[in-house]
């Protein structure tokens, strides 16, 4: 299995949603989001495999900077929302277990 296989799944404790934009709280931290990031959001509310995320980032927003892939591009996305607590991830090896 690979990162490609894990879930991603917002976790924020309330969101309000602004044309291309989410205004999200977590925890006491309340934090304005960029469009690709407020989509992540709205795309993970129920889960969904960074593959799948990629690919919908990608037809969204279209390719990513020459020299990038789609999955890097994604998993420094998901990383650093990670980091703040908007999305967690769930390995495949978590789920089957």
């Amino acid at each position: 299995m690979t990162l490609a296989d894990d879930v991603v799944t917002t976790t924020v404790d309330d969101a309000l949603f602004r044309d291309d934009h989410v205004l999200v709280m977590v925890g006491s931290e309340v934090m304005l989001l960029s469009p690709v990031t407020s989509e992540i959001v709205a795309a993970c509310a129920g889960g969904l495999s960074r593959v799948a995320l990629g690919q919908h980032l990608e037809r969204k927003f279209g390719a990513p900077p020459e020299g990038t892939t789609v999955e890097e591009q994604t998993d420094l996305l998901v990383r650093s929302l990670t980091d703040v607590g908007v999305v967690s991830v769930t390995s495949a090896v978590e789920r089957t277990e």
